[in-house]
């Protein structure tokens, strides 16, 4: 009875052993991650200031010359590029009164060289004696008028020309049609619209700077914008303007500011917010941006603590360069996670690693 007892709980013990296996081999390896730490600034609280994208160029354009519209290529919503075509005219009237002037022209070439032969002629006659000083006179006129109809009839047909030319109205910048002024078959008259297009490539913000901070703004200032219908996005911007007139009543200056938009993410009239670093500087906790992780409206970060990641609620504040306040339980020096913090789950290990993915060194 003895020997049985011992070899039962010989055989327990290895039982357990392989359960313990088990249970190591499924646990999931450490999870790569870049880290940074909590840093503690003292930065200028921004000031804040709401206005409107606007187009940097917003023209309607026009057509030089009256005609029927014979085609209509542009149409709303449609990005086109400098020297695009917009819109062409019929131009068979205006091929037709070409000819008749090209016509008309070449006849008065003919008179023109018979009235400079007989005044050569009658020069000569002169010089005998022959042709009296009155007779010369009428044959210099003569040539000398037709000369002038010469002249006469080539701007006409430099006109025809320039207007043939003008048939095909052309996009004069790169941009977006925001509106048509007509369409195929209609008449326009000269000078009439025909399409309205904006230049999106820059975008130019207008607001209005109250008076006490003005002599702490700078042409050329670099500002942070938001806007409301791209949330998260922040992007660069520059002070092009500054209207030295105040607003009498609200005592306020007009400051223009100017965003690069070559990828057209920022459209015309959407709300922006504009800010400013001129405020009272105070002391913030800041990190990466790409630190902040949200889900279901929530803003969190993942702490580095003993080898684990661990979610922490914060809520943001200011950005500044490319960091952003954070208000919380984060203390400075703390790590958190700024790559590889979208797939973690609490308490998950982790493994450090450089930006390039090599594991760093303890």
């Amino acid at each position: 009875m003895k020997s049985k007892k011992i070899i039962f709980m010989v055989i327990h013990f290895g039982l357990g052993s392989l359960i313990i296996s088990s249970a190591e081999a499924q646990a999931p390896p450490p999870a790569p991650v870049v880290v940074s730490k909590v840093e503690e600034q003292k930065v200028q609280k921004p000031v804040t200031l709401v206005g409107a994208a606007e187009p940097n160029t917003r023209s309607v354009i026009a057509s030089e010359i009256a005609g029927l519209v014979e085609k209509f290529p542009a149409q709303e919503g449609d990005y086109v590029r400098k020297g695009d075509e917009l819109a062409e005219f019929q131009i068979k009237p205006l091929l037709i009164t070409l000819r008749e002037a090209k016509a008309t022209k070449s006849e008065a070439l003919a008179r023109f060289e018979l009235a400079r032969k007989n005044f050569t002629r009658f020069q000569q006659l002169h010089h005998k004696g022959v042709a009296s000083d009155q007779q010369l006179q009428d044959m210099e006129s003569e040539r000398n008028a037709w000369s002038a109809r010469m002249s006469q009839l080539q701007a006409q047909i430099d006109r025809y020309e320039y207007n043939l030319a003008r048939s095909k109205i052309l996009a004069p910048f790169n941009g977006f049609v925001t509106r048509e002024y007509t369409e195929v078959g209609q008449w326009v008259a000269e000078g009439g619209p025909i399409v309205e297009l904006i230049d999106m490539d820059t975008v130019e913000i207008k607001v209005d700077l109250p008076e006490r901070y003005i002599s702490q703004v700078k042409i050329n200032e670099k500002v942070i914008l938001n806007l409301d219908a791209l949330p998260g996005v922040a992007v660069d911007g520059r002070v092009t303007s500054i209207v030295p007139q105040a607003d009498r009543e609200a005592r306020t200056f007009p400051v223009k500011v100017e965003i690069e938009n070559k990828d057209h993410i920022i459209k015309s009239g959407m709300v922006a917010r504009v800010s400013f670093l001129i405020g009272e500087p105070t002391l913030v906790k800041l990190v990466p941006k790409d630190a902040i992780v949200e889900n279901n409206n929530s803003k969190f970060l993942y702490v580095v603590n003993n080898g684990t990641a661990q979610p922490m609620p914060v809520s943001t504040g200011m950005a500044y360069k490319d960091l952003i306040e954070v208000i919380g339980p984060v203390e400075t020096g703390q790590l958190v996670v700024i790559r590889g913090n979208e797939r973690l789950r609490p308490g998950q290990p982790v493994k450090i690693v450089n930006q390039d993915g090599v594991q760093k060194e303890s």
